[in-house]
């Protein structure tokens, strides 16, 4: 008979999912040790294993479901209802808020990657190019002439992308900016341009 599941394990689970993500960004993936992770969980190392037999498998799971919620979340906002440009404003925000709130996560996956093995790494670099996708159709319905060639189209994207996600390394909440405001901000000035911009509705 299998052996049933304590009634608390995901909640464990992602404890160590999570203090594993602040050490690793914090102190880097190679000097964070196991032990280290287990009493900031205040748990055992032996307990550790039993939920990620390694480092490694640690490390993949914090990257793969870190990109793997983005992409479903994106994917549902950009072939979600509302006209293209709501949809945008809904992805700028999804994308500004997870770096913001996930910032020990993206950091891992920005900087940890190239400790995984290269199937893995492919996987995820997969992920990657999905979550990008959704922003060049998004951006396409809204300017297709601007998007009709692959090497702007790739510029624009990645332009917008990268402004998002860059977020995660300097955004701070006590600056007195909330996420979604800031995200509104960046859509503004992304579709209207810093002269002919003006704030986003509701921010004065």
């Amino acid at each position: 008979m299998a052996r049933s599941l304590a009634s608390n394990h995901d909640d464990k689970r992602q404890k160590i999912l999570e203090e594993a993500a602040v050490l690793f960004a914090s102190a880097s993936f190679e000097s964070a040790r196991l032990q280290d992770i287990a009493a900031a969980c205040n748990t055992s190392k032996s307990a550790l294993y039993h939920y990620f037999p390694s480092k490694e498998d640690l490390l993949y799971v914090i990257i793969s479901e870190h990109i793997g919620s983005a992409v479903r979340e994106l994917d549902a906002i950009a072939h979600g209802p509302g006209t293209t440009k709501e949809r945008l404003t809904l992805l700028v925000r999804a994308m500004v808020k997870r770096a913001t709130d996930k910032r020990n996560e993206h950091m891992v996956l920005t900087n940890d990657l190239k400790f995984l093995p290269a199937l893995q790494q492919q996987e995820i670099k997969l992920a990657q190019a999905r979550a990008l996708d959704f922003v060049v159709e998004i951006l396409n319905e809204i300017n297709p002439n601007l998007m009709r060639r692959r090497r702007e189209r790739a510029s624009y994207a990645l332009f917008l992308y990268g402004s998002m996600i860059s977020t995660a390394s300097w955004y701070r909440k006590e600056g007195g900016m909330t996420s979604q405001e800031l995200a509104d901000r960046l859509t503004e000035l992304f579709l209207n341009g810093f002269d002919g911009g003006d704030h986003p509705p509701g921010y004065r």
